[in-house]
């Protein structure tokens, strides 16, 4: 597969991630207790958590990093680790859904500026 079409896939995975953390949030807000939509919402965060993984590592391997990644990397693994564990927090704090918000496009602008500047 080409860069490009590995990058699309990566996106789609970012987008497909936050839709359903954003999603988690609001079913939370909505109906506090379990409920389908909430399943539905934890499905596509986790299908996108995987893609993002897998779209990732190709990413890196079609840029020519080996064994040895970058601080970038490693950086942009720790913010996957946080945006996995942020679906949680959107389920159990939604009465703070305003710094969750926050918190989300935190990670996301972080994790975009990680891989377009490779500071490190």
């Amino acid at each position: 597969m080409s860069y490009l079409t590995v990058k699309i896939i990566h996106l789609t995975g970012l987008a497909l991630t936050f839709m359903g953390l954003a999603g988690v949030l609001g079913s939370s807000v909505a109906a506090p207790a379990a409920s389908a939509p909430r399943r539905l919402f934890m499905i596509c965060h986790g299908l996108g958590l995987i893609v993002l993984l897998l779209t990732g590592f190709t990413l890196a391997l079609q840029l020519g990093i080996g064994k040895n990644l970058p601080g970038w990397i490693w950086g942009k693994m720790v913010i996957w680790l946080l945006v996995g564990a942020s679906a949680v927090v959107a389920r159990r704090l939604y009465r703070f859904q305003i710094q969750i918000l926050v918190w989300f496009l935190i990670l996301v602008a972080v994790a975009a500026w990680l891989a377009l500047y490779k500071p490190f």
